[in-house]
């Protein structure tokens, strides 16, 4: 079986892909499983190479994308129909609630034989759908080259990527400031567009804060994002709130987790017992491991690949 692995690392996009598609297509292209197909953004000057993509396209059985919305990158649906009638397969980033439908939509329209859903509740709403389209639990990972443990000194105490809760975010300004803690996030750091750079950030750190997304963005979902992977492989502690899911229990040990208030009400008191806490200390060891282990993007590739030469069979 050939795979085209249709990749947007040409097309305009943001730092979050560099921690997603790269790695996963990496990962399926050193596995053997098929060939990267990026294509151009659309325009004259292209027009010689984007013909090429599609004559190699035509010789594919099957494709596999990542997609951003439930409407997909049109220079890459192109190269999947140049194929005529393949198997095809889609992961969708961030499937909230309120874009099932039109997920749905586009999977009836676009012919989607395999579907990969990072989140449980999405799985469950989709699956509800109906329709020929066979969707399959696949949670978020991470690389575990960008976030790794290295050899440096843990020098700040907390850290925070991302979108911040003003509450929480508050209440770390507050015991910051009361023990001299280093407490690192977007407006210390600065904006990175290199992931290493955040591996190195998330490598110096003790605590990686995270929470799960507001639900006016994720339309009432409380999934298990990739932040929570990326802080374990690189060996911190995580410090936040659980996503409502059920899925951090079901993959990961809770007390990796040092859990708190959503308003940050008993950070201090849960902070300063965390520090002498030795088997939290070791469930984030025994995180770390499974993480690096179980959930890098090399793991979901093996289960992308497996998926796609069940459904090719049969």
């Amino acid at each position: 079986m050939k795979i085209g692995l249709l990749s947007n690392e040409k097309l305009p996009r943001g730092i979050n892909w560099t921690l997603l598609s790269d790695p996963l297509f990496a990962d399926l292209h050193a596995l053997g499983a098929g060939e990267i197909l990026a294509p151009p953004p659309p325009g004259l000057s292209t027009a010689g190479e984007y013909l090429r993509l599609a004559g190699r396209a035509q010789k594919m059985d099957a494709f596999f994308s990542m997609h951003g919305k439930a409407r997909p990158e049109w220079p890459l649906q192109a190269l999947s129909w140049a194929a005529g009638r393949v198997l095809r397969a889609v992961f969708y980033v961030d499937p909230w609630k309120h874009a099932i439908d039109r997920i749905a939509q586009a999977d009836r329209l676009f012919g989607h034989d395999l579907v990969f859903v990072p989140y449980a509740e999405a799985l469950r709403d989709l699956e509800a759908k109906g329709g020929r389209t066979r969707y399959i639990y696949l949670p978020f990972a991470c690389d575990t080259e960008v976030f790794r443990p290295r050899e440096v000194a843990r020098d700040i105490d907390i850290l925070w990527m991302g979108r911040r809760d003003p509450m929480l975010h508050r209440s770390l300004l507050a015991l910051s400031e009361q023990r001299g803690l280093n407490y690192q996030y977007r407006e210390t750091t600065g904006f990175l567009d290199d992931p290493r750079d955040l591996g190195l950030l998330a490598a110096r750190s003790r605590y990686f804060v995270v929470t799960p997304p507001e639900p006016e963005r994720s339309g009432g979902y409380s999934p298990l994002l990739m932040r929570y992977f990326e802080g374990l492989a690189a060996g911190c502690r995580l410090l936040g709130t659980l996503p409502a899911s059920g899925e951090f229990e079901a993959l990961l040990p809770r007390d990796s987790l040092l859990e708190v208030a959503g308003d940050g009400s008993d950070l201090a008191s849960r902070y300063d017992a965390d520090q002498g806490d030795d088997a939290a200390w070791a469930a984030t060891r025994e995180a770390m491991r499974l993480t690096r282990e179980h959930h890098g993007w090399r793991a979901r590739a093996t289960t992308i690949i497996d998926e796609l030469a069940r459904a090719w069979r049969g």
